[in-house]
């Protein structure tokens, strides 16, 4: 595990290291200065490189959500008429418990079309029982219509509950909320 989220924080310290040895260099000459120059820029790129090597679990939640957004638009362009027996590949990102939100989305990709112009925004990830949960609070804002009719701007705001499965993220619950106040909001029901 990585020691923070992103490689900025550290080689922004370690750049302010640098600059304090370039000065101390500049008035006295040492060439202990210079090769501690040498090292700390060493570092930063080593800081640079080793972050994007290394995934958090922050990290793979949000790469999960990212992708769950992204397959839901897709899908939702593709499919007209559902078929029963048709693969929904949102699917594959919800619990094989959470029947409840499979329902829905399955719902969700028959009636509405999520266009491209959607922004996923104020992100936000908590990870809770030693990484093995974590709940991301996110808004979704973008285009919002159906196969038959235009759309119209759409904003909201959603809380997932993430469990770690046989060692991927799946999503155990989701509630939508008010993008305003934050309060819960009834998500249509199917059954």
């Amino acid at each position: 595990m990585w020691f923070t989220e992103d490689a900025w924080s550290p080689i922004v310290v370690i750049a302010v290291a640098t600059i304090i040895c370039l000065i101390a260099w500049s008035s006295t000459q040492r060439p202990r200065y210079l090769a501690g120059v040498g090292i700390l820029i060493f570092a930063a790129l080593m800081t640079f490189f080793v972050e994007q090597v290394i995934v958090t679990d922050s990290e793979k939640v949000e790469a999960e959500l990212t992708d769950l957004i992204d397959t839901f638009i897709v899908e939702s362009q593709a499919i007209s008429k559902l078929d029963q027996t048709q693969v929904i590949q949102c699917e594959r990102f919800f619990s094989e418990q959470n029947t409840i939100d499979k329902a829905r989305v399955r719902a969700a990709l028959v009636v509405a079309r999520v266009e491209n112009d959607t922004r996923i925004t104020d992100v936000q990830i908590r990870l809770t029982n030693e990484n093995t949960r974590a709940i991301t609070h996110f808004r979704a804002n973008g285009t919002v219509g159906t196969s038959t009719t235009g759309g119209s701007h759409f904003a909201s705001r959603w809380e997932m509950t993430w469990q770690k499965e046989g060692g991927e993220w799946k999503i155990t619950s989701t509630r939508m909320l008010n993008p305003m106040n934050g309060e819960d909001q009834q998500i249509p029901r199917v059954d």
